[in-house]
C-alpha cells in the first residue's frame, strides 16, 4: 500500500525523508533543515528508506547517490516504480552526464552535487515541492 503524500502548501508541513549513510552531514542537514521549517524522517540506507515508506508518508526524498549495499540510484528506481510522483532529489560527490541522465530518467526531480550550501539545499527543496522562499535562510554549508 503506497503512503505517499504529494500536495504541500506550506515549508512548514513539508515532510522530508532524507536518507544519507554519512551521519555528520545527516546530522548537519536535519539540524538546519529543521531550523528553516521542514519536518524530517532520517534513514541511513535504501533498506531503511523503504521501511519507513512502507509504514508511514513524505512529501520529498533527498538521498545520497552513493551508499553502502543499496545506491541511491537503486532506491530511485523503488519509489519511482512504487510511488510515482514522489519528488526525489539526488545528492552526489560526482555528478557525471551519465549519472545525471539516468537519474532522470528513472523519475529524480532534482540533484545537489557535494560539498553544497545547505541554503541552495532548502532552495532546490522548495523548487521541487513548489513554494518560494518566504524568508532568508540562515547561512551555513555542509
Amino acid at each position: 500500500m503506497a503512503l505517499a503524500c504529494f500536495e504541500v502548501s506550506d515549508v512548514n508541513m513539508a515532510r522530508i525523508l532524507i536518507v544519507d549513510d554519512d551521519k555528520t552531514l545527516l546530522s548537519i542537514m536535519s539540524e538546519y533543515l529543521s531550523d528553516y521549517g521542514f519536518e524530517l524522517e532520517l534513514a541511513h540506507s535504501a533498506a531503511q528508506a523503504r521501511h519507513y515508506l512502507e509504514h508511514s508518508t513524505c512529501d520529498a526524498i533527498l538521498s545520497d547517490c552513493d551508499m553502502p549495499g543499496e545506491s541511491g540510484i537503486d532506491l530511485l528506481g523503488h519509489v519511482s516504480s512504487r510511488y510515482p510522483g514522489l519528488p526525489f532529489i539526488m545528492m552526489t560527490g560526482s555528478i557525471t552526464p551519465m549519472l545525471k541522465d539516468a537519474a532522470i530518467k528513472m523519475g529524480s526531480s532534482g540533484y545537489v552535487v557535494k560539498p553544497f550550501r545547505l541554503r541552495d539545499l532548502v532552495g532546490t527543496l522548495e523548487t521541487v515541492l513548489g513554494f518560494s522562499n518566504r524568508e532568508e535562510a540562515p547561512a551555513a554549508t555542509a
